[in-house]
């Protein structure tokens, strides 16, 4: 599946409950419709102008970030105050499904670590790939010779590693960081 730039938005709640049916509880495990002015907390792209590749996260906090595609949002996992986030835990994470564009939550996906920017058309280059199953992970990673089983990574992997590899240069002190250092 090819996706890049705007399309139709299909990680909006607008199927959520009424407000009188639903609790706290329940808003808190749902992702919310990113913002139309709502910049990535890395790289500044208005995240809702690229739907198929969005995420999202909610820190316990109750502190909410929105990011472009799922490299921004392990950039930011890495160390969130580097991007001006809260020092506290993510409560939830969600992700845009590379086969369905809607949102998952990321602690259930399968992500394929794509290396070479050539094998996903998406808005950054290059990102780790979100699948809902690990099946669907597999026929990914096998439709390229470069890839294979340990290329499927879960979030609980996110780490510094990781985000150095998608966004290293966000990590350079000469670069922006985030909207409110641009």
């Amino acid at each position: 599946m090819t996706q890049s730039g705007p399309a139709a938005d299909s990680n909006t709640t607008d199927d959520q409950p009424t407000d009188d049916e639903t609790t706290d509880a329940d808003t808190a495990a749902q992702p919310a419709a990113i913002p139309a002015d709502a910049n990535c907390e890395v790289c500044n792209m208005i995240a809702a102008d690229y739907p198929a590749w969005n995420a999202q996260l909610a820190h316990d906090t109750g502190d909410n970030a929105y990011f472009c595609s799922a490299g921004c949002l392990a950039a930011y996992t890495a160390d969130p105050p580097r991007f001006d986030g809260p020092d506290s835990a993510v409560d939830t994470a969600w992700v845009t499904e590379y086969d369905t564009e809607s949102f998952i939550t990321a602690g259930e996906a399968f992500f394929v670590r794509v290396r070479d920017p050539g094998h996903v058309d998406d808005i950054m280059m290059k990102n780790p790939t979100p699948f809902v199953s690990r099946e669907d992970a597999t026929a990914f990673t096998e439709s390229f010779d470069a890839y294979g089983e340990d290329d499927i990574i879960r979030f609980s992997s996110f780490d510094m590693e990781l985000a150095m590899f998608y966004r290293g240069k966000f990590f350079n002190e000469s670069e922006g960081m985030n909207s409110s250092e641009q």
